[in-house]
């Protein structure tokens, strides 16, 4: 096929996935998970930002809950459109780097069939707009370096700043631009030049919100995120849990590819003065390292250096292309099989992913902590059980948890969409912290949920509990959740102690 052929196929394989995902989110049974849930809450508090992270997210789904009925599927549209906006601007950047439209396809075919890709493109957190603007920032900064056009820092500028509003992560990929910048050789002019340092001014006004937000909150956000980098674990077993959720969240020979393709970028960028390696190096190393270098004896999360693939995809199809065009016919082969081999390993952990019951179809039967929908199902029963319950107690009575996921999952199952306390007993601080007024309903009666049994802690902020039910998830092979229901009368309106951070 020639480069037009190509390139209508990559077009025609992106709307195809989109279309394929707003019917899904439109028909699936699923609920809900709890982060989402929890973003929805979010959403109808406006805010400049948030305790855990910028109010993007939050700002997309209000949107589209505001111009659809508030729903599933309006709660998750934006997942799938920013997950399409992200492969175009994904092709463009792959096509341009590898003159190939055939490796702009493979780069978006792959990008797709990712768990972490497919996941994006169907559940809305604040990785979905991260991700994008993070393809965006890389787009802009191409152009930059290809047309040496200075208009385009502004740009770069703005999707900083819009980035920063999704993640705060989005300060080290600041620290990337000029990281490269100052790299390489040919663009370090730039320097010299008021346009990167307008488009700093761009980016830190695009992201005031956040900033604004956090010096009237005592920068709790960003003590907050400090604070999930830390805690003492074996270093062995955190580095090694960190590689695993890599390779869990690209799929095994592809995370290979890029820890290839991205130390190849990195020689030939720094030691060959190769812009265009220097530039997919400088986009993608310095975050999954940074990462690394948290999990070593410290706490992360396998999505965490998800932006960091945007370029790390680009330069493993790039290499490898490079290795097998000019490889041994061994050589080719071992690239060809392992390709097949991710694609088939993303075809079906995407087909198992949205539709479970096909591993009873194959003989596997997975236990209930081991389904990969186990956190999306459920919440619905929980909501109208709790709205039951509800209904039989005194007029002005709340609902309460003491799990952030969990009362987002009752603010929005439970009937009329209530607002949902998350009591403070010995839990972490959380959003709930800022909008909560524990006096305001000091004396009234509850229902408390929570996952298993109340704690003393919870049981002391009440003058009477009684035990209103115990409600059992079960999936195909055993039970899923289990939830206790309580109900609490004379809520004593006192703060019991949460942890800080």
């Amino acid at each position: 096929m020639n480069e037009r052929t190509y390139a209508y196929l990559t077009y025609i394989t992106i709307a195809a996935f989109f279309i394929f995902r707003v019917m899904y989110i439109a028909t699936t049974n699923y609920n809900l998970a709890p982060d989402e849930a929890y973003f929805w809450d979010w959403s109808r508090h406006p805010a400049l930002s948030y305790y855990d992270m910028g109010p993007m997210v939050a700002w997309i789904i209000r949107f589209f809950t505001r111009i659809l009925p508030v729903s599933e599927f309006s709660v998750r549209l934006g997942a799938p459109v920013l997950a399409a906006m992200t492969a175009v601007v994904l092709y463009r950047l792959a096509a341009e780097i590898t003159l190939s439209s055939m490796l702009g396809f493979i780069v978006v075919l792959l990008f797709h069939l990712t768990p972490i890709g497919m996941t994006g493109g169907i559940i809305m957190t604040y990785y979905s707009p991260q991700v994008f603007f993070m393809s965006l920032t890389a787009f802009s900064l191409w152009r930059l370096i290809r047309e040496e056009k200075p208009w385009w820092w502004y740009l770069i500028g703005l999707s900083l700043g819009l980035g920063v509003l999704s993640h705060h992560m989005f300060i080290i990929f600041t620290a990337e631009v000029f990281l490269f910048i100052l790299l390489s050789s040919g663009q370090r002019k730039w320097l010299r030049c008021k346009e990167p340092y307008l488009a700093l001014c761009i980016e830190f006004l695009a992201a005031s919100p956040v900033f604004l937000w956090n010096l009237t909150h005592n920068l709790v956000m960003f003590r907050h995120a400090a604070g999930l980098m830390t805690g003492a674990h074996s270093f062995t077993i955190t580095l090694l849990e960190y590689l695993g959720g890599q390779a869990g969240v690209l799929t095994p020979l592809l995370f290979l590819a890029v820890v290839y393709g991205v130390g190849v970028s990195g020689y030939r960028g720094i030691r060959l003065h190769d812009d265009k390696h220097l530039f997919l190096f400088s986009l993608s190393a310095p975050i999954m390292l940074f990462i690394a270098f948290l999990s070593i004896g410290g706490r992360t999360e396998a999505n965490w250096p998800a932006s960091g693939y945007i370029a790390g995809i680009v330069s493993a199809v790039y290499v490898v292309a490079e290795k097998y065009k000019h490889g041994s016919s061994i050589r080719r082969f071992l690239i060809a099989v392992s390709f097949a081999v991710t694609v088939a390993l993303g075809l079906f952990i995407s087909a198992i992913a949205h539709y479970p019951a096909l591993l009873d179809k194959i003989g596997i039967n997975l236990p209930p902590d081991k389904d990969p929908a186990g956190r999306l199902y459920g919440w619905k029963d929980l909501g109208n059980e709790v709205s039951d319950v509800l209904s039989t107690m005194s007029s002005g009575s709340f609902v309460a948890a003491r799990d952030y996921g969990l009362a987002a999952e009752l603010a929005f199952y439970v009937k009329d969409r209530p607002e949902v306390y998350e009591i403070p007993a010995q839990r972490r601080r959380s959003q709930y912290d800022f909008w909560n007024d524990f006096y305001a309903v000091k004396g009234k009666d509850a229902v408390f949920v929570d996952a298993g049994p109340m704690s003393k802690e919870a049981e002391a902020l009440f003058s009477r509990v009684e035990p209103a039910g115990r409600l059992l998830i079960r999936s195909k092979n055993g039970i899923r959740w289990e939830f206790y229901l309580y109900k609490c009368y004379g809520y004593k309106g006192i703060a019991a102690d949460i942890e800080t951070f």
